[in-house]
């Protein structure tokens, strides 16, 4: 026989000799009770999950807010659009035209794109006054031939981004 069966077979011997108060087996029990009923009225995991979910209703509309937009690397802000006649809405498309060119151009296309872009819109900023009217005289001439220089550069991009390209 092993070392570890020996011992075994001599606890077992001990403990089976050994006698306890006829007392004891109730108040273990009652101890027992007492504890499985202390665990039952606090219950970590849903404490957990509401503390989960009250986090995420906090904090997902906080990082909503708190993410930029891509319009706002052009324009500065939607005051700025509003002071040459544009609306809040003509932001939102454009900041969704703008999320639909960075999913559908490549990193290296896109950063080209946001480039261009940016130069086409401070030239046409610069030319429209507060009622959204355009004044091409505004420009001076280098402005005026940098504007129509743009144009045949963004087309190709346009064209991907609306997903009119040829393949």
């Amino acid at each position: 026989m092993s070392i570890e069966k020996e011992l075994q077979e001599e606890l077992r011997q001990v403990a089976d000799s050994m006698h306890y108060p006829s007392d004891l087996h109730g108040r273990v029990s009652q101890s027992y009770q007492h504890y499985v009923s202390n665990k039952r009225g606090r219950s970590p995991m849903k404490k957990r999950m509401i503390a989960g979910i009250i986090a995420a209703v906090i904090l997902i509309p906080s990082a909503v807010f708190a993410s930029s937009y891509l319009a706002d690397e052009i324009f500065g802000s939607v005051k700025t659009m509003e002071q040459h006649g544009g609306s809040q809405e003509s932001y939102d498309e454009i900041e969704g035209m703008l999320q639909a060119a960075k999913s559908k151009l490549t990193e290296e296309e896109f950063e080209e794109f946001m480039d261009l872009f940016k130069q086409m819109v401070q030239l046409k900023l610069k030319m429209t006054d507060e009622k959204g009217i355009k004044h091409m005289d505004k420009l001076t001439k280098e402005e005026q031939q940098q504007f129509e220089q743009l144009l045949p550069k963004l087309a190709p991009l346009f064209e991907k981004i609306n997903g009119t390209a040829n393949p």
